[in-house]
C-alpha cells in the first residue's frame, strides 16, 4: 500500500514546494509545448494530459505549440469542427489556475497571413489565453526597416478588425537577420495596441553572441524595457528562458537549461531587485523534469 500511495506523496510534496517558490518570486513558472511524457502537444487529449501533468507538479503556465492547431483550417472550420475542445482545454486549465498562452514561431508571408492571424487570434480569444506570441519574421525578404513598418501595420489592422481580448505577444527572435531585437520588439509595442513584450533571453544571448554574463546585463534590458514600455509592464512581463548554440549569425539550437552560459541565478535577482511579477517560461528538452531538478536550486535562490 505504502509503494502505491509513494508516487501522490512524492507530487503532492513537490507541488507544495513549487508553489512556495513561485509564490515567493511573484512568477508563474511554466514549460513550453508539452511535458516530458508529451514533449510537443499536437492533439486536445495531449493538452489535457499535460495540464494534468503540471497541475501535479504545481506549475502554473503553459505555452501550447502551434502544432495543437494544425488541423485548423480556417474560422468556420475553427467554430465549427474545433470549438468545443478549445473550451475543454480552456476549462481545465481554469481550474488548475494554469496561464495559456499559444505560440506560432512561424506565420506565412502573404498571401497566407491575415488567414493565420486570424485563427489563432480567434483560437486565443477562445481559449482565454493570455497572449498569442508570434515571431514579427513574416516579412523576411525585404529591409528590416520597411518589415517593422508592416508589422505594426498589420497587427493594428488585425487587432481593430477583430477586436481581440487576447495580447499579442512579440517575441525577441534569435538570427541576426531577422527582425526581432530587443529594440525592435520596443518600438513595435510602442506602436501597436494590444500587446506586449516577450523576452526570450535564450534569443537575446545569441544575438549578442554571448554577452549576457551578469545580473548587470539582465538589469540593463530590464530597466530599458521599463523605461520605454512603462512602468505597468513590471507586473505583467512574460520571460523565455533556456539554454542555446549561438555562432556569428546568433541562434543555433536550443539546449537544456541546465546547459546554459547564462545564469539563470542572475535572472532571478534582478527579477527579485525590480520586483517584477508575471511569467516565467522554461524551454528544455525534458520540460518538466529539468525544471524539477532545478527546483532546490530555486528554492534557495528566493528564499
Amino acid at each position: 500500500m505504502f509503494f502505491y500511495l509513494l508516487p501522490n506523496i512524492l507530487n503532492m510534496l513537490t507541488r507544495k514546494k513549487s508553489l512556495k517558490i513561485q509564490d515567493r518570486l511573484g512568477m508563474r513558472i511554466g514549460v513550453a509545448y508539452g511535458s516530458a511524457r508529451t514533449p510537443v502537444i499536437k492533439t486536445p487529449h495531449q493538452a489535457l494530459e499535460v495540464l494534468e501533468d503540471l497541475y501535479k507538479i504545481g506549475f502554473k503556465a503553459l505555452l501550447i505549440p502551434k502544432e495543437l492547431f494544425a488541423d485548423v483550417r480556417n474560422i468556420s472550420d475553427l467554430y465549427k469542427e474545433h470549438y468545443t475542445n478549445l473550451l475543454k482545454i480552456k476549462t481545465i486549465a481554469s481550474k488548475y489556475n494554469i496561464e495559456l498562452s499559444i505560440h506560432n514561431h512561424s506565420l506565412p508571408g502573404d498571401p497566407y497571413l491575415d488567414e493565420e492571424l486570424k485563427i489563432f487570434s480567434n483560437i486565443a480569444n477562445v481559449m482565454d489565453a493570455r497572449s498569442f506570441i508570434i515571431h514579427p519574421t513574416f516579412y523576411s525578404r525585404m529591409p528590416q526597416d520597411q518589415a517593422l513598418r508592416l508589422v505594426v501595420y498589420k497587427i493594428n489592422e488585425i487587432v481593430n478588425e477583430l477586436r481581440i481580448k487576447t495580447r499579442i505577444g512579440i517575441e525577441t527572435t534569435g538570427r541576426l537577420s531577422e527582425l526581432g531585437s530587443v529594440e525592435d520588439v520596443i518600438d513595435m509595442v510602442k506602436r501597436t495596441t494590444r500587446t506586449e513584450p516577450i523576452l526570450n533571453w535564450a534569443h537575446i544571448h545569441a544575438r549578442s553572441s554571448g554577452a549576457i554574463t551578469s545580473e548587470e546585463d539582465f538589469r540593463r534590458i530590464l530597466d530599458k524595457i521599463r523605461s520605454e514600455v512603462g512602468q505597468y509592464w513590471l507586473k505583467e512581463a512574460y520571460f523565455i528562458f533556456s539554454g542555446i548554440s549561438y555562432g556569428p549569425s546568433g541562434a543555433i539550437q536550443h539546449r537544456s537549461v541546465a546547459s546554459s552560459d547564462m545564469k539563470l541565478e542572475h535572472l532571478i535577482k534582478s527579477i527579485q531587485s525590480l520586483n517584477i511579477k508575471g511569467t516565467l517560461i522554461f524551454e528544455t528538452p525534458n520540460r518538466e523534469k529539468d525544471i524539477l531538478g532545478m527546483l532546490q536550486e530555486l528554492g534557495d535562490m528566493v528564499r
